[in-house]
């Protein structure tokens, strides 16, 4: 990273460095974002083009919209809550309900960055990433959903709040009941 890219490396800095023009800080924000974002809109729809188009959308109409955005307090929940808010419209558009998207797509995988994992038998971990991502697909979405920003995006309950638009009790009263959904699914696999 060079010296003028490390003085806007901090989120604060970084949106502020964006907000006034700046093309590297706007630059730096698609990098560290981009695939998350990309990743996080998979959790809501298996349609691969629509999350990229909606991911495109988000950082276009930021760009756009610069001059008329405020500070945020965390770019990523920033991101987040606008890259739903486009999934969201688009399936509306096409006559989708968001409470009815899909199942996860077959191709989702947790992936790791260990370097250790990597050398982990390969059938055993395609076999888990297989099992998460078939518990993951049972729960409901709004469940799917908390548990991917709490454990996924390591997300504080006040951040997944405010992205969800939840209170905070209500936000733990979900994580609660979707932990207590994957323990019963991983108890009935265990049993098999």
């Amino acid at each position: 990273m060079s010296d003028k890219n490390k003085n806007i490396s901090d989120d604060g800095l970084l949106w502020d460095n964006f907000l006034s023009g700046n093309k590297d800080a706007y630059n730096l924000i698609y990098e560290k974002y981009s695939k998350r974002l990309l990743v996080q809109g998979l959790q809501f729809t298996p349609d691969r083009d629509l999350v990229k188009d909606a991911v495109h959308d988000v950082f276009v109409n930021i760009y756009r919209n610069r001059a008329k955005l405020g500070t945020v307090g965390n770019i990523k929940v920033y991101l987040f809550i606008a890259l739903r808010n486009s999934i969201i419209t688009s399936l509306k558009k096409r006559g989708q309900c968001f409470d009815r998207l899909g199942e996860m797509p077959e191709d989702f995988t947790v992936g790791s960055d260990s370097i250790e994992e990597e050398y982990i038998s390969k059938e055993y971990k395609i076999e888990k990433q297989r099992l998460v991502s078939k518990i993951l697909s049972l729960l409901p979405v709004r469940q799917r959903e908390v548990v991917h920003y709490r454990f996924f995006e390591s997300m504080s309950i006040d951040e997944i709040s405010e992205l969800m638009n939840m209170n905070y009790q209500s936000v733990q009263n979900l994580l609660q009941r979707s932990l207590k959904k994957i323990n019963e699914y991983l108890k009935i696999h265990q049993k098999k």
